[in-house]
């Protein structure tokens, strides 16, 4: 079985059903587009031109309304060569935070952030119960893998399944828990000074044109009586997120200004540690999933140069470099667990 919300945010099972009436994003079509959106998206008329199957996109498509997906665009080379569903309608990316935080983490590493400093080295503590001294051992780099030890109840989790607090070292196995998480940001402000939703939209939303989000409606802190560390969550949407998986695909170039330092990218997207088949397999970066091996790869004909931002409801950036192709696919509840991964396999297999 396939815990937590990865692979796709695939834990529950559900069973949806599809309206016709549903709102449709139009996008305008023409034969010809950049390689990078202007202010608006365009999309690819015709899709053969590009070598793709528009029959077989259509039965994908076909296949992922009925399997309850919200919204889907296939990036290649920059254009934007098919999508179906709402892609301007703005709602909550879930985990997908965590990535977007990983991004604006590296104009700060070396400066005001160490890789190895400690939580005593920030002064980061909690309550129910407070950190104890081999908890606060743990650094950055292990917040960043998931891998910290620290198994404390957290904003935006059940923590219900903890482990035993001190029962692994720090960077000995992954587990994901949202304290880790809820912490960096907590550490990102603390030594920045600055807010992580306004950091993103002055260092990368605006450079990158994102249409539609405002930091200061579409970003908010979720609060919790277990924790002292809010979830900072953001509201997007589809095609904004579209820009994000081509900035990464670029390696944080964005039409020859380097937006996000390459060595960087580089650098959360590669393996950091190994994933239990329990979370779909594969590898973890900071905070970027890395798909060398897993279920991805196995079910969904992934390049094993993949990665991914992933988050609840099935939502999904993945980038493949070697293929030079960017997926964003959206829902608004949990997908049956195949479904994600076959829609996957479809749309990449109709490239012909």
């Amino acid at each position: 079985m396939i815990k937590h919300i990865y692979i796709l945010g695939l834990f529950t099972f559900s069973i949806l059903i599809f309206s016709n009436c549903e709102k449709e994003n139009e996008f305008s079509k023409d034969t010809i587009t950049p390689d990078f959106p202007a202010t608006n998206w365009i999309q690819i008329s015709n899709v053969s031109t590009f070598g793709w199957s528009l029959e077989k996109l259509e039965s994908a498509e076909k296949f992922s309304k009925a399997s309850g997906t919200k919204s889907v665009m296939i990036i290649e080379n920059g254009r934007l060569i098919y999508s179906w569903g709402d892609c301007e309608e703005k709602y909550y990316i879930a985990s997908i935070r965590k990535s977007i935080l990983s991004l604006i983490y590296g104009y700060y590493i070396d400066s005001k952030i160490s890789m190895d400093a400690t939580l005593t080295d920030y002064g980061i503590d909690d309550k129910n119960p407070r950190l104890n001294d081999f908890e606060k051992t743990a650094t950055i780099r292990d917040l960043l893998t998931s891998s910290s030890g620290v198994y404390h109840k957290a904003a935006a989790a059940d923590g219900s399944s903890l482990p035993e607090r001190n029962s692994k070292q720090h960077g000995e196995e992954f587990y994901y828990n949202n304290w880790g998480f809820n912490a960096l940001g907590t550490i990102f402000e603390q030594q920045t000074g600055r807010k992580i939703f306004q950091v993103f939209y002055d260092s990368i939303a605006l450079k990158i044109g994102l249409q539609d989000f405002d930091w200061q409606s579409d970003g908010r802190y979720d609060y919790s009586d277990v924790s002292i560390h809010p979830a900072y969550h953001f509201d997007m949407t589809t095609r904004d997120m579209a820009r994000i998986g081509l900035l990464l695909l670029n390696k944080g170039n964005w039409e020859g200004t380097q937006i996000v330092p390459k060595n960087w990218i580089d650098t959360i997207t590669s393996k950091k540690i190994t994933v239990s088949i329990d979370y779909g397999g594969g590898s973890y970066g900071y905070m970027w999933w890395v798909h060398n091996d897993g279920y991805m790869v196995d079910f969904a004909d992934v390049s094993n140069d993949a990665f991914s931002a992933q988050g609840h409801w099935s939502q999904l950036i993945l980038i493949i470099p070697s293929r030079n192709i960017v997926i964003v696919h959206r829902a608004k509840r949990n997908l049956d667990p195949s479904r994600p991964l076959m829609i996957i396999r479809m749309i990449l297999n109709s490239k012909e």
